[in-house]
């Protein structure tokens, strides 16, 4: 071999091993993501169970409307929300209770309605219980959702209720590391390594892993929260 097609096929070996080692870690991330996606910092919100003909009761108040996107919908389709949640100090009482559609539920989150109708204010009127004019497609919501952020409000009892992306990937990096050592020490260790040469490339190689996959996240972004 030429030592021209060596260098090509070792720069080709090098293009592969860095971006297998980019996929790793990209799906690496993703798993640490989603194992832990609903893991809340205090406990949520026991669901309680609603008095008969409740739901019927406020469909009939709202016209069988979600009072946010303003289309009619059948029961099936429709949630009984807080108002102001529970979580934020709202109360089971009917007057804190409204009905609206399972996109808009899964939407509005933990916002209360007053930080919600800020937000979408383009969209929804600023007045509770006031459903929009016209009928409005969940895309036009989507578009919305990437073109603005949450109040402070919202985005700080976020904080302090729900661990962040950002924490899941520092300990899943951590724990990652930390394996990668051991892993290493017991390889080093069945070859016959004592000592120096057996704790300190452990620890580089499993530091090295841990620090490269936090990097990778914090450059793609993965860490950001969504608002």
């Amino acid at each position: 071999m030429t030592s021209t097609n060596f260098r090509k096929a070792r720069s080709a070996f090098v293009t592969w091993v860095v971006l297998a080692s980019l996929w790793v870690a990209d799906e690496l991330i993703r798993i640490m993501l989603l194992t832990r996606r609903d893991e809340r910092r205090i406990r949520p919100t026991e669901r309680i169970a609603w008095q008969k003909g409740l739901k019927r009761e406020l469909m009939r108040r709202q016209d069988n409307t979600c009072t946010y996107c303003g289309y009619r919908r059948r029961a099936a389709s429709l949630d009984i929300d807080h108002v102001t949640p529970v979580a934020r100090g709202g109360s089971n009482d009917p007057s804190n209770l409204q009905v609206i559609c399972r996109p808009c539920n899964l939407r509005k989150g933990v916002q209360t309605d007053e930080e919600f109708r800020a937000r979408y204010s383009r969209l929804v009127p600023r007045s509770r219980m006031t459903p929009p004019r016209r009928r409005i497609p969940q895309h036009e919501f989507r578009e919305e959702t990437k073109r603005t952020t949450e109040v402070d409000s919202t985005r700080q009892f976020r904080r302090t209720r729900f661990i962040s992306k950002g924490s899941k990937v520092r300990s899943g990096s951590t724990v990652l590391g930390g394996a990668i050592a051991v892993a290493v020490l017991f390889l080093l260790a069945s070859w016959g390594a004592e000592g120096f040469v057996l704790l300190m490339p452990s620890l580089i190689l499993g530091g090295a892993v841990g620090f490269g996959v936090w990097l990778r996240a914090y450059v793609t972004g993965a860490m950001v929260e969504e608002d």
